[in-house]
């Protein structure tokens, strides 16, 4: 089954995890898949990861604790400011929410089901990052699919932070 385009407004990225400890993962173009993003996850006492663009510049940073609670991790720009603190708010298997603070002062808020992979975004009540497996049938590859206006990378820094927590528990 063809993935089909991304909606109007949106820009759709075919994400595919590659073999690591790091929970890596490339974020592709559906139709070329030529590489966009790579999301480089790192080990250690406490989670982290670099979200590189095509050009394998880093353009966030994101880190968290391993044992907080609340789940709590922060995402930074390539020079080190903070731009977003992500708190989980409530978790369940079959329903998850969380929310984004940005330092500008806007609200992302996560709904779904965090575990399937399939997920809304809304900042400040607007959709703004669809993720989902509804188009693709192989194992740990979905879409995100980012509304015009939003930053794909910190998309990816917030996928990747989801990620991490799903596999952890509470």
């Amino acid at each position: 089954m063809a993935i089909p385009a991304a909606p109007a407004g949106w820009t759709r990225l075919l994400v595919k995890a590659t073999f690591g400890v790091g929970r890596d993962f490339a974020a592709l173009d559906p139709v070329t898949e030529e590489q966009r993003y790579f999301v480089d996850g790192k080990i250690g006492p406490r989670p982290k990861a670099e979200v590189r663009d095509a050009a394998d510049q880093v353009v966030y940073r994101v880190r968290g604790g391993l044992l907080e609670i609340p789940k709590h991790m922060t995402v930074q720009d390539a020079d080190g400011e903070e731009v977003a603190s992500l708190r989980a708010k409530l978790f369940s298997p079959v329903r998850s929410r969380m929310t984004m603070q940005t330092a500008a002062g806007g609200t992302w808020e996560l709904e779904g089901s965090f575990m399937e992979k399939n997920y809304r975004v809304t900042v400040d009540g607007r959709p703004a990052v669809d993720i989902t497996q509804k188009w693709v049938t192989v194992r740990d590859t979905y879409t995100v699919d980012v509304a015009d206006g939003t930053d794909p990378g910190l998309a990816l820094a917030v996928l990747w932070a989801v990620d991490r927590w799903v596999e952890q528990p509470d």
